[in-house]
């Protein structure tokens, strides 16, 4: 069976800059990633990559920055309240500081604007700008389960 639409996949991979450097694998999880296909899986540029592949293969491929993390320059804005700054910081435009996301991610943030009111920051995923380069082997390729389908959660195997 190949990889298609609302198909259950399986795979090992390992993501890794374009210098080489390992990012994130199954090896480091611990456990193959398991997922529905479609468009929106992961990173952008990974569903057409591996739109038609069946278990047993194994590819390896790059992605641009727009595929990949995105580019520095598309990443979202957001405002935060000057007072969540110490008053005495002296903040200016292009500086940039690294913070955590609530779920413990780290980030970037890149000083856009600065009002007596906002500083306005550029929220950017510290692989942004990257090409990075993939490994993926599938695994398994099948049709869901009527529980799956249900939950919209693949079931740990």
């Amino acid at each position: 069976m190949k990889i298609a639409d609302g198909l259950v996949v399986s795979m090992e991979y390992d993501i890794r800059t374009a210098d080489g450097r390992l990012i994130e694998s199954s090896d480091k999880r611990g456990a193959p990633l398991r997922f529905f296909y479609g468009p929106n899986v992961m990173l952008p540029g990974l569903a057409p990559k591996l739109l038609g592949l069946s278990a047993g293969e194994e590819h390896k491929f790059g992605l641009l920055p727009e595929e990949a993390f995105g580019r520095i320059e598309d990443a979202p804005r957001r405002d935060i309240p000057r007072s969540e700054f110490p008053a005495s910081a002296q903040i200016k435009e292009g500086m940039s500081f690294e913070a955590g996301l609530p779920n413990g991610q780290p980030i970037r943030l890149v000083v856009c604007e600065v009002s007596d009111k906002a500083v306005n920051v550029r929220m950017v995923h510290p692989l942004a700008g990257q090409h990075i380069k993939l490994r993926v082997k599938i695994l398994e390729v099948r049709e869901p389960t009527e529980e799956e389908r249900g939950s919209g959660v693949v079931a740990a195997s």
